[in-house]
Protein backbone atom coordinates (compact mmCIF):
# COMPACT_ATOMS: atom_id res chain seq x y z
CA UNK A 1 0.00 0.00 0.00
CA UNK A 2 2.72 2.67 0.99
CA UNK A 3 4.91 1.41 -2.23
CA UNK A 4 1.51 2.26 -4.26
CA UNK A 5 0.59 5.03 -2.86
CA UNK A 6 4.53 6.28 -3.46
CA UNK A 7 4.30 5.47 -6.94
CA UNK A 8 0.91 7.60 -7.27
CA UNK A 9 1.51 10.88 -4.90
CA UNK A 10 4.46 13.30 -5.37
CA UNK A 11 6.83 12.62 -2.44
CA UNK A 12 6.36 16.52 -1.64
CA UNK A 13 2.99 16.11 -0.55
CA UNK A 14 3.87 12.10 0.72
CA UNK A 15 6.24 13.94 3.50
CA UNK A 16 3.89 16.93 4.21
CA UNK A 17 1.53 14.27 4.71
CA UNK A 18 3.65 12.46 7.32
CA UNK A 19 4.72 15.34 8.74
CA UNK A 20 0.82 15.90 10.48
CA UNK A 21 0.54 14.76 14.19
CA UNK A 22 -1.09 11.46 14.16
CA UNK A 23 -3.99 12.90 15.76
CA UNK A 24 -4.74 15.27 12.80
CA UNK A 25 -4.07 11.95 10.22
CA UNK A 26 -6.85 9.77 12.23
CA UNK A 27 -9.12 13.03 12.43
CA UNK A 28 -9.06 13.01 8.56
CA UNK A 29 -9.09 9.30 7.96
CA UNK A 30 -12.03 8.94 9.62
CA UNK A 31 -13.61 11.53 8.56
CA UNK A 32 -13.15 10.56 4.84
CA UNK A 33 -14.23 7.28 5.91
CA UNK A 34 -17.54 7.95 7.61
CA UNK A 35 -18.09 10.55 4.27
CA UNK A 36 -17.35 7.10 1.77
CA UNK A 37 -19.74 5.21 4.37
CA UNK A 38 -22.44 7.79 3.71
CA UNK A 39 -21.64 8.25 -0.12
CA UNK A 40 -22.46 4.58 -0.43
CA UNK A 41 -25.94 5.16 1.43
CA UNK A 42 -26.18 7.82 -0.62
CA UNK A 43 -25.76 6.02 -3.88
CA UNK A 44 -28.24 3.00 -2.86
CA UNK A 45 -30.64 5.93 -1.08
CA UNK A 46 -32.37 7.07 -4.07
CA UNK A 47 -31.87 2.98 -5.19
CA UNK A 48 -34.28 1.79 -2.17
CA UNK A 49 -36.68 4.68 -3.35
CA UNK A 50 -37.19 3.46 -6.68
CA UNK A 51 -37.56 -0.14 -5.33
CA UNK A 52 -39.48 -0.21 -2.70
CA UNK A 53 -43.25 1.58 -1.92
CA UNK A 54 -43.42 4.78 -0.16
CA UNK A 55 -45.31 2.58 2.57
CA UNK A 56 -42.10 0.22 2.37
CA UNK A 57 -39.82 2.88 2.61
CA UNK A 58 -41.63 4.54 5.15
CA UNK A 59 -42.01 0.66 7.21
CA UNK A 60 -38.35 0.33 5.99
CA UNK A 61 -37.16 3.40 8.22
CA UNK A 62 -39.37 2.78 11.21
CA UNK A 63 -37.48 -0.52 11.85
CA UNK A 64 -34.43 0.73 11.72
CA UNK A 65 -35.65 3.60 14.38
CA UNK A 66 -36.98 0.94 16.44
CA UNK A 67 -33.42 -1.30 16.37
CA UNK A 68 -31.87 1.66 17.39
CA UNK A 69 -33.71 2.25 20.58
CA UNK A 70 -33.48 -2.02 21.33
CA UNK A 71 -29.93 -1.79 21.32
CA UNK A 72 -30.15 0.83 23.97
CA UNK A 73 -31.70 -1.38 26.24
CA UNK A 74 -30.00 -4.47 25.39
CA UNK A 75 -26.08 -3.17 25.34
CA UNK A 76 -26.52 -0.19 27.43
CA UNK A 77 -24.27 0.90 24.66
CA UNK A 78 -21.57 0.36 26.93
CA UNK A 79 -18.96 0.12 23.96
CA UNK A 80 -19.37 4.13 24.08
CA UNK A 81 -18.61 6.33 27.18
CA UNK A 82 -18.18 4.08 29.75
CA UNK A 83 -15.46 2.19 27.69
CA UNK A 84 -13.93 5.37 26.59
CA UNK A 85 -13.27 6.70 29.63
CA UNK A 86 -12.60 3.07 30.75
CA UNK A 87 -9.64 3.12 28.55
CA UNK A 88 -8.12 5.87 30.78
CA UNK A 89 -9.06 4.74 33.83
CA UNK A 90 -7.85 0.87 33.52
CA UNK A 91 -5.07 2.03 31.19
CA UNK A 92 -3.01 -0.79 32.59
CA UNK A 93 -5.73 -3.51 32.27
CA UNK A 94 -7.42 -2.83 28.74
CA UNK A 95 -8.19 -6.56 27.66
CA UNK A 96 -9.42 -7.85 30.87
CA UNK A 97 -11.97 -4.45 31.48
CA UNK A 98 -12.61 -4.76 27.58
CA UNK A 99 -13.65 -8.12 28.06
CA UNK A 100 -15.82 -7.70 30.95
CA UNK A 101 -18.05 -4.89 28.89
CA UNK A 102 -18.48 -7.60 25.96
CA UNK A 103 -19.55 -9.78 28.62
CA UNK A 104 -22.51 -7.24 30.63
CA UNK A 105 -23.49 -6.45 27.27
CA UNK A 106 -23.69 -9.97 26.11
CA UNK A 107 -26.04 -10.68 29.28
CA UNK A 108 -28.12 -7.67 29.36
CA UNK A 109 -28.46 -8.89 25.05
CA UNK A 110 -29.89 -11.95 26.13
CA UNK A 111 -32.22 -10.63 29.32
CA UNK A 112 -34.27 -8.34 26.77
CA UNK A 113 -35.07 -11.29 24.25
CA UNK A 114 -36.58 -13.16 26.80
CA UNK A 115 -38.34 -9.99 28.43
CA UNK A 116 -39.47 -9.48 24.09
CA UNK A 117 -40.28 -13.13 23.88
CA UNK A 118 -42.87 -12.46 27.34
CA UNK A 119 -44.15 -9.47 25.90
CA UNK A 120 -43.94 -10.26 21.98
CA UNK A 121 -47.96 -9.58 21.45
CA UNK A 122 -48.05 -5.96 22.47
CA UNK A 123 -44.37 -5.09 21.64
CA UNK A 124 -44.92 -6.43 17.97
CA UNK A 125 -48.61 -4.80 18.29
CA UNK A 126 -46.85 -1.02 18.41
CA UNK A 127 -43.88 -1.70 16.34
CA UNK A 128 -44.30 -4.12 13.78
CA UNK A 129 -41.38 -5.62 14.85
CA UNK A 130 -42.15 -9.56 14.86
CA UNK A 131 -40.16 -11.98 16.99
CA UNK A 132 -38.29 -13.42 14.34
CA UNK A 133 -36.93 -9.96 13.35
CA UNK A 134 -35.78 -9.37 17.00
CA UNK A 135 -34.40 -12.55 16.93
CA UNK A 136 -31.83 -11.74 14.30
CA UNK A 137 -31.55 -8.19 15.95
CA UNK A 138 -30.34 -9.87 19.42
CA UNK A 139 -27.65 -11.70 17.18
CA UNK A 140 -26.73 -8.67 15.85
CA UNK A 141 -26.43 -6.65 19.30
CA UNK A 142 -24.67 -9.25 20.77
CA UNK A 143 -21.68 -9.35 18.06
CA UNK A 144 -22.02 -5.55 17.78
CA UNK A 145 -20.53 -4.81 21.16
CA UNK A 146 -16.89 -6.29 20.38
CA UNK A 147 -16.66 -4.47 17.02
CA UNK A 148 -17.41 -1.54 18.30
CA UNK A 149 -14.96 -2.06 21.60
CA UNK A 150 -12.09 -2.85 19.01
CA UNK A 151 -13.37 0.33 16.62
CA UNK A 152 -13.25 2.64 19.28
CA UNK A 153 -9.91 1.44 20.99
CA UNK A 154 -8.47 1.71 17.50
CA UNK A 155 -9.74 5.51 16.99
CA UNK A 156 -8.77 5.78 21.22
CA UNK A 157 -4.96 4.65 19.94
CA UNK A 158 -5.20 7.10 16.41
CA UNK A 159 -4.61 3.28 14.83
CA UNK A 160 -6.69 4.13 11.75
CA UNK A 161 -5.60 1.81 8.65
CA UNK A 162 -7.17 -1.30 9.79
CA UNK A 163 -10.33 0.77 11.09
CA UNK A 164 -10.79 2.25 7.99
CA UNK A 165 -10.46 -0.24 5.98
CA UNK A 166 -12.82 -2.69 7.45
CA UNK A 167 -15.63 -0.01 8.30
CA UNK A 168 -15.54 1.00 4.38
CA UNK A 169 -15.82 -2.95 3.32
CA UNK A 170 -18.60 -3.69 5.79
CA UNK A 171 -20.31 -0.75 4.79
CA UNK A 172 -20.12 -1.50 0.85
CA UNK A 173 -21.19 -5.05 1.46
CA UNK A 174 -23.93 -4.28 3.83
CA UNK A 175 -25.40 -1.62 1.03
CA UNK A 176 -24.87 -3.58 -1.70
CA UNK A 177 -26.35 -6.76 -0.94
CA UNK A 178 -29.76 -5.71 0.17
CA UNK A 179 -30.32 -4.47 -3.12
CA UNK A 180 -29.45 -7.79 -4.90
CA UNK A 181 -31.94 -9.22 -1.97
CA UNK A 182 -34.70 -6.84 -3.06
CA UNK A 183 -34.60 -7.76 -6.59
CA UNK A 184 -34.28 -11.54 -6.05
CA UNK A 185 -37.04 -12.01 -3.22
CA UNK A 186 -38.84 -9.43 -3.15
CA UNK A 187 -39.14 -5.19 -2.47
CA UNK A 188 -40.26 -5.29 1.36
CA UNK A 189 -38.88 -3.61 4.00
CA UNK A 190 -38.24 -6.65 5.99
CA UNK A 191 -36.13 -8.21 2.82
CA UNK A 192 -33.66 -4.77 2.91
CA UNK A 193 -33.65 -4.85 6.97
CA UNK A 194 -32.97 -8.25 7.08
CA UNK A 195 -30.03 -8.73 4.55
CA UNK A 196 -28.01 -5.58 6.14
CA UNK A 197 -28.34 -6.95 9.26
CA UNK A 198 -27.14 -10.59 7.94
CA UNK A 199 -23.94 -8.78 6.27
CA UNK A 200 -23.19 -6.97 9.26
CA UNK A 201 -23.39 -10.06 12.01
CA UNK A 202 -20.87 -11.58 9.45
CA UNK A 203 -18.53 -9.12 9.57
CA UNK A 204 -18.75 -8.43 13.45
CA UNK A 205 -18.98 -12.29 14.12
CA UNK A 206 -14.98 -12.51 14.32
CA UNK A 207 -14.59 -9.77 16.88
CA UNK A 208 -17.20 -11.45 19.44
CA UNK A 209 -16.05 -15.23 18.96
CA UNK A 210 -12.23 -13.35 20.29
CA UNK A 211 -14.10 -12.59 23.49
CA UNK A 212 -16.17 -15.52 23.49
CA UNK A 213 -14.22 -17.37 26.10
CA UNK A 214 -15.30 -15.76 29.14
CA UNK A 215 -12.77 -17.57 31.59
CA UNK A 216 -11.09 -14.44 32.58
CA UNK A 217 -14.11 -12.81 33.79
CA UNK A 218 -14.76 -15.38 36.53
CA UNK A 219 -11.29 -15.82 37.23
CA UNK A 220 -10.80 -12.42 39.25
CA UNK A 221 -14.04 -12.36 40.80
CA UNK A 222 -13.21 -8.54 42.71
CA UNK A 223 -11.73 -6.90 39.45
CA UNK A 224 -14.59 -8.35 37.61
CA UNK A 225 -17.29 -6.80 40.33
CA UNK A 226 -15.22 -3.72 40.18
CA UNK A 227 -15.47 -3.03 36.59
CA UNK A 228 -19.15 -4.32 36.79
CA UNK A 229 -19.71 -1.59 39.55
CA UNK A 230 -17.76 1.00 37.25
CA UNK A 231 -19.31 0.52 33.93
CA UNK A 232 -23.48 0.41 35.09
CA UNK A 233 -22.81 3.39 37.18
CA UNK A 234 -21.16 5.63 34.60
CA UNK A 235 -23.54 3.83 31.71
CA UNK A 236 -26.75 3.92 33.83
CA UNK A 237 -27.74 7.88 33.48
CA UNK A 238 -26.51 7.61 30.25
CA UNK A 239 -28.89 5.08 29.05
CA UNK A 240 -31.73 7.74 29.94
CA UNK A 241 -29.89 10.10 27.45
CA UNK A 242 -29.27 7.68 24.75
CA UNK A 243 -32.78 6.63 24.69
CA UNK A 244 -33.84 10.32 24.70
CA UNK A 245 -31.40 11.49 22.75
CA UNK A 246 -33.09 8.30 20.33
CA UNK A 247 -36.31 9.08 20.90
CA UNK A 248 -35.77 12.93 20.48
CA UNK A 249 -34.03 11.79 16.97
CA UNK A 250 -36.46 8.93 16.01
CA UNK A 251 -39.16 9.72 17.75
CA UNK A 252 -40.63 11.92 14.73
CA UNK A 253 -40.68 8.90 12.73
CA UNK A 254 -42.82 7.02 14.96
CA UNK A 255 -45.05 9.75 15.39
CA UNK A 256 -45.57 10.93 11.79
CA UNK A 257 -46.32 6.82 11.20
CA UNK A 258 -49.43 6.90 14.20
CA UNK A 259 -50.97 10.57 13.49
CA UNK A 260 -49.77 10.64 9.70
CA UNK A 261 -49.13 8.27 6.71
CA UNK A 262 -45.98 5.94 6.26
CA UNK A 263 -45.88 7.91 2.95
CA UNK A 264 -44.53 10.93 5.24
CA UNK A 265 -42.25 8.75 7.29
CA UNK A 266 -40.96 8.14 4.28
CA UNK A 267 -40.57 12.06 2.97
CA UNK A 268 -39.34 12.91 6.62
CA UNK A 269 -36.80 10.22 6.26
CA UNK A 270 -35.44 10.96 3.20
CA UNK A 271 -35.08 14.67 4.24
CA UNK A 272 -33.39 13.28 7.55
CA UNK A 273 -30.82 11.01 5.91
CA UNK A 274 -29.37 13.91 3.49
CA UNK A 275 -28.99 15.84 7.18
CA UNK A 276 -27.41 13.28 8.57
CA UNK A 277 -24.33 13.61 6.07
CA UNK A 278 -23.46 16.04 8.47
CA UNK A 279 -23.82 14.24 10.92
CA UNK A 280 -21.86 11.82 10.09
CA UNK A 281 -19.36 14.84 9.61
CA UNK A 282 -19.57 16.12 12.83
CA UNK A 283 -19.25 12.26 14.81
CA UNK A 284 -16.02 11.82 12.93
CA UNK A 285 -14.52 14.70 13.93
CA UNK A 286 -15.76 14.13 17.81
CA UNK A 287 -15.01 10.30 17.58
CA UNK A 288 -11.52 11.21 17.49
CA UNK A 289 -11.09 14.26 19.52
CA UNK A 290 -13.15 12.90 22.10
CA UNK A 291 -10.31 11.48 23.64
CA UNK A 292 -8.12 13.88 22.75
CA UNK A 293 -10.34 16.53 24.66
CA UNK A 294 -10.44 14.04 27.81
CA UNK A 295 -6.62 13.89 27.41
CA UNK A 296 -6.08 17.66 27.81
CA UNK A 297 -9.09 17.71 30.48
CA UNK A 298 -6.65 15.34 32.43
CA UNK A 299 -3.15 17.79 31.79
CA UNK A 300 -5.80 21.05 32.63
CA UNK A 301 -5.34 21.95 29.24
CA UNK A 302 -8.22 23.92 29.23
CA UNK A 303 -7.34 26.82 26.74
CA UNK A 304 -6.31 24.56 23.95
CA UNK A 305 -9.87 22.75 24.20
CA UNK A 306 -11.24 26.03 24.15
CA UNK A 307 -9.50 27.36 21.18
CA UNK A 308 -9.95 23.61 18.94
CA UNK A 309 -13.57 24.31 20.45
CA UNK A 310 -13.90 27.39 18.44
CA UNK A 311 -12.47 26.56 15.34
CA UNK A 312 -14.86 23.50 15.15
CA UNK A 313 -17.73 25.37 15.65
CA UNK A 314 -17.30 27.64 12.95
CA UNK A 315 -16.24 25.23 10.48
CA UNK A 316 -18.82 22.89 11.12
CA UNK A 317 -21.61 25.68 10.85
CA UNK A 318 -19.77 26.63 7.66
CA UNK A 319 -19.97 23.31 6.07
CA UNK A 320 -23.76 22.81 7.24
CA UNK A 321 -24.97 25.84 5.66
CA UNK A 322 -22.95 25.09 2.41
CA UNK A 323 -24.59 21.92 2.44
CA UNK A 324 -28.10 23.39 3.13
CA UNK A 325 -28.05 25.99 0.58
CA UNK A 326 -27.51 23.36 -2.10
CA UNK A 327 -29.12 20.62 -1.63
CA UNK A 328 -32.32 21.41 -3.63
CA UNK A 329 -29.88 20.28 -6.71
CA UNK A 330 -29.01 17.13 -4.87
CA UNK A 331 -32.39 15.96 -4.34
CA UNK A 332 -32.85 15.88 -8.17
CA UNK A 333 -31.76 11.82 -7.98
CA UNK A 334 -34.68 11.39 -5.83
CA UNK A 335 -38.09 10.33 -7.59
CA UNK A 336 -40.16 13.94 -8.06
CA UNK A 337 -43.31 12.62 -5.95
CA UNK A 338 -39.70 12.70 -2.69
CA UNK A 339 -39.19 16.66 -3.64
CA UNK A 340 -41.80 17.32 -1.27
CA UNK A 341 -39.09 16.95 1.79
CA UNK A 342 -37.13 19.79 0.89
CA UNK A 343 -39.80 21.80 2.55
CA UNK A 344 -37.74 19.98 5.90
CA UNK A 345 -34.39 20.32 4.75
CA UNK A 346 -33.40 24.18 6.48
CA UNK A 347 -34.38 23.39 10.06
CA UNK A 348 -33.57 19.60 10.05
CA UNK A 349 -30.00 20.73 8.94
CA UNK A 350 -29.75 23.83 11.06
CA UNK A 351 -31.03 21.25 14.08
CA UNK A 352 -27.46 19.16 13.21
CA UNK A 353 -25.76 21.83 13.73
CA UNK A 354 -26.81 22.65 17.66
CA UNK A 355 -26.45 18.59 17.87
CA UNK A 356 -22.97 19.31 17.29
CA UNK A 357 -22.69 22.42 19.94
CA UNK A 358 -24.07 20.28 22.50
CA UNK A 359 -21.09 17.42 22.61
CA UNK A 360 -18.82 19.85 22.98
CA UNK A 361 -20.44 20.47 26.83
CA UNK A 362 -21.54 16.67 27.49
CA UNK A 363 -17.91 15.65 26.58
CA UNK A 364 -16.98 18.06 29.52
CA UNK A 365 -19.72 16.54 31.93
CA UNK A 366 -18.91 13.16 30.91
CA UNK A 367 -14.94 13.68 31.64
CA UNK A 368 -15.67 14.43 35.11
CA UNK A 369 -18.33 11.85 35.87
CA UNK A 370 -21.37 13.95 35.99
CA UNK A 371 -23.35 11.81 33.43
CA UNK A 372 -26.87 12.16 35.41
CA UNK A 373 -26.68 15.73 34.30
CA UNK A 374 -26.91 14.65 30.75
CA UNK A 375 -29.26 11.91 31.48
CA UNK A 376 -32.09 15.03 33.33
CA UNK A 377 -31.22 17.33 29.62
CA UNK A 378 -31.71 14.18 27.94
CA UNK A 379 -34.86 13.16 28.88
CA UNK A 380 -36.58 16.38 29.32
CA UNK A 381 -36.03 17.54 25.90
CA UNK A 382 -37.13 13.91 24.83
CA UNK A 383 -40.73 14.42 26.65
CA UNK A 384 -40.86 18.38 25.14
CA UNK A 385 -40.13 16.84 21.99
CA UNK A 386 -42.85 14.10 22.31
CA UNK A 387 -45.30 16.78 23.25
CA UNK A 388 -44.66 19.47 20.87
CA UNK A 389 -45.01 16.91 17.96
CA UNK A 390 -48.24 15.59 19.36
CA UNK A 391 -49.21 19.50 19.11
CA UNK A 392 -47.70 20.38 15.69
CA UNK A 393 -48.68 17.11 13.97
CA UNK A 394 -51.98 17.98 14.91
CA UNK A 395 -52.48 21.43 13.43
CA UNK A 396 -49.29 21.46 10.54
CA UNK A 397 -48.44 17.95 9.65
CA UNK A 398 -45.43 15.97 9.53
CA UNK A 399 -43.46 19.61 9.01
CA UNK A 400 -44.09 20.55 12.16
CA UNK A 401 -41.61 17.67 13.76
CA UNK A 402 -38.76 19.62 11.94
CA UNK A 403 -39.03 22.42 13.37
CA UNK A 404 -39.86 20.79 16.77
CA UNK A 405 -36.50 18.95 16.53
CA UNK A 406 -34.75 22.40 15.87
CA UNK A 407 -36.23 23.92 18.80
CA UNK A 408 -35.70 20.77 21.22
CA UNK A 409 -31.85 20.34 19.84
CA UNK A 410 -31.09 23.95 20.73
CA UNK A 411 -32.57 23.97 24.52
CA UNK A 412 -30.94 20.98 24.74
CA UNK A 413 -27.72 22.74 23.75
CA UNK A 414 -28.18 25.10 25.93
CA UNK A 415 -28.86 23.41 29.15
CA UNK A 416 -25.93 20.99 28.63
CA UNK A 417 -23.92 24.23 28.57
CA UNK A 418 -25.48 25.31 31.87
CA UNK A 419 -25.01 21.70 33.37
CA UNK A 420 -21.27 22.15 32.16
CA UNK A 421 -20.82 25.32 34.29
CA UNK A 422 -22.13 23.60 37.09
CA UNK A 423 -19.53 20.71 36.52
CA UNK A 424 -16.72 22.58 35.99
CA UNK A 425 -17.36 24.91 39.26
CA UNK A 426 -18.41 21.77 41.46
CA UNK A 427 -14.44 20.24 39.95
CA UNK A 428 -13.09 23.23 40.68
CA UNK A 429 -11.70 24.16 37.00
CA UNK A 430 -9.77 27.12 37.54
CA UNK A 431 -10.94 28.81 33.44
CA UNK A 432 -14.12 27.88 31.25
CA UNK A 433 -12.95 24.90 28.40
CA UNK A 434 -15.31 26.51 25.73
CA UNK A 435 -15.34 30.92 24.89
CA UNK A 436 -19.07 30.82 25.28
CA UNK A 437 -19.23 34.27 23.92
CA UNK A 438 -17.68 33.20 20.48
CA UNK A 439 -19.85 30.13 20.19
CA UNK A 440 -23.22 31.48 21.65
CA UNK A 441 -22.56 34.76 19.17
CA UNK A 442 -21.76 32.55 16.23
CA UNK A 443 -24.96 30.78 16.90
CA UNK A 444 -27.30 33.39 17.10
CA UNK A 445 -25.68 34.30 13.51
CA UNK A 446 -26.61 30.44 11.93
CA UNK A 447 -30.41 31.42 12.84
CA UNK A 448 -30.08 34.15 11.30
CA UNK A 449 -28.97 32.63 8.04
CA UNK A 450 -31.40 29.67 9.00
CA UNK A 451 -34.33 32.35 9.19
CA UNK A 452 -33.42 34.02 5.23
CA UNK A 453 -33.09 30.26 3.89
CA UNK A 454 -35.67 29.09 5.22
CA UNK A 455 -37.99 31.98 3.97
CA UNK A 456 -36.14 32.12 0.35
CA UNK A 457 -35.53 28.58 -0.19
CA UNK A 458 -37.24 28.07 -3.33
CA UNK A 459 -35.08 31.16 -4.73
CA UNK A 460 -32.03 29.56 -6.40
CA UNK A 461 -31.25 33.20 -6.99
CA UNK A 462 -31.11 34.38 -2.85
CA UNK A 463 -29.47 30.46 -2.71
CA UNK A 464 -26.58 31.09 -4.75
CA UNK A 465 -25.92 35.08 -3.55
CA UNK A 466 -25.87 33.23 0.30
CA UNK A 467 -23.10 31.05 -1.50
CA UNK A 468 -21.44 33.39 -3.07
CA UNK A 469 -21.44 35.42 0.36
CA UNK A 470 -19.97 32.19 2.48
CA UNK A 471 -17.08 31.93 -0.49
CA UNK A 472 -15.85 35.27 -0.21
CA UNK A 473 -15.83 34.89 3.53
CA UNK A 474 -13.73 32.23 3.10
CA UNK A 475 -11.23 34.41 0.56
CA UNK A 476 -11.16 37.15 2.73
CA UNK A 477 -10.80 35.03 6.28
CA UNK A 478 -8.36 33.02 4.75
CA UNK A 479 -5.35 33.78 6.58
CA UNK A 480 -7.22 33.55 9.88
CA UNK A 481 -8.59 30.39 8.63
CA UNK A 482 -4.96 28.62 7.45
CA UNK A 483 -3.42 30.49 11.08
CA UNK A 484 -6.57 28.15 12.61
CA UNK A 485 -5.60 25.08 10.45
CA UNK A 486 -1.79 25.43 11.52
CA UNK A 487 -3.09 25.47 14.82
CA UNK A 488 -4.54 22.22 15.12
CA UNK A 489 -1.87 20.66 13.04
CA UNK A 490 0.00 21.88 16.14
CA UNK A 491 -2.04 19.54 18.46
Amino acid sequence: MVKIAERIIPRKILDKYRSFPVTLRAAFWFTVCNFVLKGISFICMPIYARFLSEDEYGTMSLITSYELIFNIFATFELYLGAYQRGLLKYKDDTKNFEQTIVFISNILTVICFFIFMLLSKPISGFTGVTTALYSIFSVYFLVYTPYNCWLNKKRFEYDYKAAVIITILMAFVSNLAPIITLKLIGATANVKVISTLVIQILFCLPFWIKHLNFANVFRNKARTINYIKYALRFQGPLVFHSLSYYVLNQSDRIMIDKFATKADVAFYSVAYSFASVIIIFQNSLNQVLKPWRFQKLDKKGYKEVRDISNVLVILVGAVIVMFMLLLPEVFLIFPESYHEALKVAPPVTIGVYFLFLYTLFVDVESYYGKTEYIAYVSTFCALLNIGLNYIGIKMFGYIACAYTTLICYALMSFLHFVFMQITCKKAHVEESPVDSKAIWGFSLLMLAIFGIADVFYGSIIVRYLMVACIVAAVIIFRKKIISSWKMIRSK
